[in-house]
Formats: C-alpha cells, structure tokens, sequence
C-alpha cells in the first residue's frame, strides 16, 4: 500500500511510508496503548439510572461531559498514539438524585469515512503523508481532547481542528462549527478560557494551515459566540502549544522545544520531535494593548503540559501550571539526539516582572522566579471556575502519592493513584486515593450554588477500576475530599481512558 505524499507544488504524490495492507481480521495491536484496561472500548450505550452507592446531592443537577480518544479502527501504525483515536464522549446526567449514562462517538468527518471503508484510513498524527490516498486533502480531526459549553453550544475540541457541535442531550453531532465562519483556520485550541466575569471564551490556535508553521492565532469570543477581536504573532519555531495561561490583562504562551518540523515530516510519521537544542521562551502579551506590545523571556528548558490559573497584581503577573523538564516522550518518543527518559510533571507558580522582558525573543534575557507547589508530581488541574484569572486559594489535582501502589503503566506514563486538594492560603494539601486497583483520571469541580464561597462544592471524577475491568464516577466534598465519596455512581463497563471534561447546570441545558 502507498500513502498519501504532498508534491512540492502542493498537489498529491504517492510514496510508501512503512504502512501494511489493511488487516484481513479486525484485530487491534498487542501493544500497551491497545491492550488490557486501555484497550479501546467502542461502546456506545445509554444506561438509565445507575447503581448508587451513597447519595448524590441534590443540588448535583446538570451534566458531567468527558472528551476520550477512542479508537474505531485498528491504526495504521502499530505503535500509533494514544492521542490519535476517534473522539467520545461520556455523559453522565444527574437529575433529582438519579445518574443517567449516555455515550457517543462524535461523527466527524474523518470517523465516518473510515467506517464507510471499515478500516482505518488516517495515518499518523497530523500528518496528511501517512493517510490512505483516498482521504488526500480531507480534514483528519476527531474532536478528542477535551468539551466545553459556551453560547449555548456544546462543542468537542482538538487542537488539531476544528471544534465539532454536539447536541447536549443526545449527543448527536451536528457538524464543524467555526463559529458561523468567524475562525477562518484549520485548528482551534483544546484549551480554551472562559472569563467568569464577562462570559467571553478566550482562545487560540497554532499550525492553523495544517501543518507546521510559526504563527499563533488569538481570538477573542463574546459571550453570545461572536469573534471580537483577532490577532496574529510568531514564535520561534513552530512548537507543541497544548495549553497556556491567561489573567484579566495579560496572555501567557511558553513555547518548548516540542518541535514540528515540515521537511522532517517528509521521511517520519511522527509530527512532534523533542529539539533539546532549541531554547524555551515565554511570551507574554497585554490584553488592552495587543501583541504590538509583547514581551519576551527566557526560560529553562521544559514543556508545559496543563494549566491550573493565573492572575496580574500591577507589574507581577503570576501563573500556577504543570510543567516537565523532558518533552512528552510516551506519545512522541523520537528525539534529535535519541532517545531520552520522560520527567514527569510538577506543579510550579511563575512571578514575572512585567517591567522587564525584551519586545523580540532574539533579544530575551530576562527570566522569572519559579517555586514548586506541591513536592509529588501530577496533573490535570482544576479550580472553581468562578475564580479563573483572579488569585485562587483552591485547587485539585490528579496525582502520584508516594505513599500510594502505583497502577499498571497505561498508554501516557503511570495513571494517577490519588487526588490531592491544596489550600493556597495555608500551603496544606490533603489527598484521596481510591484503592490499589483504582486510577482517578481528571477532577472538575461544581459549586454548591452559583455564590457559594470559593471551593464550596463538589468534586467529579471517574475512576478506572482496573481489577474489575469497569469505571466508576465519585462524587466528593470539594473542601474535605480526604473524607471519600458522598456519592460512588457505578458504571457497568470500562470506558476509554479519557482526558478532559465539564460540568453544565440544568439550568444552562434548560436555555
């Protein structure tokens, strides 16, 4: 078999790439990413009122959406990456103490042809060479990493498309939304931020043509879903921008040595290529005044990986994130100068004076203080979303206790064994661990009432239960989550290991 090439004039070529002939058997790789507990699981099922253990809250009533990767098809790449299955999403609706399953492939356009075909026909992440000859110049996105609500719309994100709209009570996909033509690109972040005081939706996207390039797209989205206002910088080289960081007054991207290199892409199906002789910069952008007044500093080298909140108190911006001093190896293990171990990622709060920074990253000298804030490492933070871009004093995280067993190794490194709740105002943090055989994935926190006290609420997260081959969803005092569930809602059957999630009131469904 060929796959699909691009001529230097643009237009379609055909040259091998190391793929094989499609199966003659459905069978997917004997490989950690496809095997075991993170085998894909391809249910789509409604189940109405699961068993309860405990009581869910009364005031619990709203849906919990979680975007998961969720392969349909064997890859054409044994060793593909987690990170490239087809998006589906999980929906847990709560009314009147009752928990209603639903879950649902999103039909992008790239899912329904390669059931049409009944095989695989995407090749490698985002890159179009490594695809079937018969999808040349089709959008590969599948709208997998994360779901969000704004203006009315639930919408599925990959950073790698165009976000897909989904009907909030069946799930049903309603098709591409760009925001009726206002983002005129191929991406949009998976990452976006909502301003609690506003409603507006603050966005970005990066390789917007398709493939690599240096240019960072940003838009500012109103609360009824209309772009007012966009603009354009460029960065050194083009890098693996996941997530950023973002105050009342300032934008905050960093850009690692996580690398896409076009002419690379030509001999290798891995886009992403860790370049340790790149350097790290952080670019921080006002809000009022645009990018014709960015600032540039110098980092250490590391990649930033998920982002907790940020604020600006005058000339100090501070940000709290995830940060790993190795690139994200589990997924792109090809490195410039072989291969490396992958670090996992720790909790860090950024001062920067915003006094300082240079107006081009050829000329940044300037760094910032850096402090550690929790002495195990994790990921997947939340706070109360009333509180983004304002200082917080509450934050979960999914983590690794020391303490804890640590679980099977999955397809992105070793599965949380904990949640830990941190109390910035007293730097105390307290933990909850489901058991050996259990693996939370990512929290959400949902407040009690719409002005309850920060932290004052519920935290949601699903649970792998590995022994028993099945998740369940655990209900927690946000504030005392060290107590254990008030609430445990069972699932009968294992979902894919998933990455992002939310949480929507009734009374937003209800509009």
């Amino acid at each position: 078999m060929t796959t699909a090439t691009t001529q230097a004039d643009g237009t379609p070529g055909q040259q091998p790439v190391g793929t094989q002939p499609p199966p003659e058997t459905m069978r997917f790789p004997d490989t950690p990413k496809f095997r075991g507990f993170f085998a894909p699981s391809r249910i789509e099922a409604d189940v109405y009122d699961l068993e309860v253990e405990g009581s869910i809250p009364p005031e619990l009533s709203g849906a919990f959406y979680r975007a998961a990767a969720d392969t349909q098809y064997p890859p054409r790449f044994p060793n593909d990456v987690y990170i490239n299955g087809d998006g589906m999403i999980h929906m847990v609706r709560f009314d009147n103490g009752h928990a209603d399953l639903k879950t649902r492939y999103v039909r992008t356009q790239r899912f329904q042809l390669e059931r049409q075909a009944r095989q695989a026909l995407f090749g490698a992440y985002r890159n179009p060479r490594t695809d079937d000859p018969s999808v040349a110049g089709v959008d590969d996105g599948n709208a997998n990493t994360s779901i969000i609500w704004h203006a009315g719309k639930l919408l599925a994100l990959k950073e790698a498309a165009l976000p897909y709209e989904l009907d909030p009570a069946t799930l049903e996909t309603k098709g591409v939304y760009d925001f009726s033509g206002q983002i005129p690109g191929r991406t949009f972040t998976a990452h976006p931020k909502h301003d609690p005081r506003t409603g507006e939706l603050i966005a970005f996207a990066y390789n917007a043509s398709g493939l690599p390039d240096k240019q960072i797209h940003i838009y500012e989205i109103s609360a009824d879903g209309k772009v007012t206002r966009s603009q354009t910088f460029e960065v050194p080289y083009s890098s693996m921008v996941h997530d950023w960081l973002v105050t009342r007054d300032h934008f905050v991207f960093t850009i690692s040595p996580m690398v896409a290199d076009p002419e690379q892409m030509k001999t290798e199906e891995q886009y992403f290529v860790w370049d340790p002789n790149q350097g790290t910069y952080v670019a921080i952008i006002p809000r009022d005044q645009g990018v014709s007044g960015i600032k540039w500093f110098r980092s250490e080298q590391l990649m930033e990986t998920h982002s907790l909140n940020a604020w600006t108190d005058g000339d100090t911006l501070v940000g709290d994130h995830f940060t790993t001093e190795s690139g994200w190896f589990s997924q792109f293990p090809k490195t410039t100068v072989g291969l490396l171990p992958e670090l996992p990622p720790f909790l860090h709060r950024w001062t920067f004076d915003l006094t300082q920074g240079a107006a081009h990253w050829d000329d940044a000298t300037d760094t910032y203080h850096s402090e550690q804030l929790l002495s195990s490492p994790g990921d997947m933070p939340r706070v109360d979303p009333r509180v983004l871009m304002e200082k917080n004093r509450h934050a979960w995280v999914g983590g690794f206790h020391p303490d804890l067993p640590k679980g099977e190794i999955g397809p992105m490194g070793p599965p949380f064994n904990s949640l830990i709740h941190r109390d910035d105002l007293t730097g105390e943090s307290a933990f909850w661990s489901p058991g050996e055989h259990g693996a939370p994935e990512e929290p959400v926190f949902v407040p009690k009432s719409a002005d309850a006290d920060e932290g004052e609420g519920y935290l949601l997260a699903l649970v792998g239960r590995r022994d028993q081959m099945r998740h369940d969803l655990v209900v927690l005092d946000a504030l005392d989550i060290a107590a254990g569930p008030i609430a445990t809602v069972k699932i009968p059957f294992r979902l894919r290991y998933g990455f992002h999630g939310t949480w929507v009131p009734a009374s937003e469904l209800g509009r």
